[in-house]
Parts: structure tokens; C-alpha cells; sequence
């Protein structure tokens, strides 16, 4: 009994956990990238992210305008 009391609390724990852990409020950037709840990244990182998809902009269009 002991043990499975213990292995629900367990799972409740790491629920509220992964609950916690990404959770939050994202205001700070236009694309929140969180390194912790709180700590906000988005505005480092924005450019980083946004890289792939202007270096594939040109690939998008010729592909798009082949396509018709």
C-alpha cells in the first residue's frame, strides 16, 4: 500500500513539475524562448531563430513559383 501511495505522489510531483516548468506568462518577445520559468530569452535569441527561415526565403519562392 505504502509503495503505491508513493508512486502516485511521485507522479503528482512530477506533473506539477513539468506543469511548472512550462508554464508562464510570454510577454517579453515576440517569440518567448525560456530558459527557466521567469527568464525570458526571446529577444537574445530572436535573431537565431529567425535565421533558418530568412536564408530559406528564396528557396520558398522558387519552389513556390515553380509549383504554379
Amino acid at each position: 500500500m505504502r509503495r503505491s501511495v508513493a508512486r502516485v505522489l511521485a507522479g503528482g510531483a512530477i506533473a506539477v513539475a513539468a506543469l511548472g516548468l512550462g508554464g508562464g506568462v510570454a510577454s517579453a518577445a515576440e517569440t518567448p524562448i525560456w530558459l527557466v520559468p521567469g527568464a525570458d530569452l526571446g529577444s537574445v535569441l530572436d535573431p537565431a531563430v529567425q535565421l533558418p527561415t530568412t536564408a530559406l526565403a528564396p528557396v520558398f519562392e522558387l519552389l513556390t513559383f515553380l509549383a504554379g
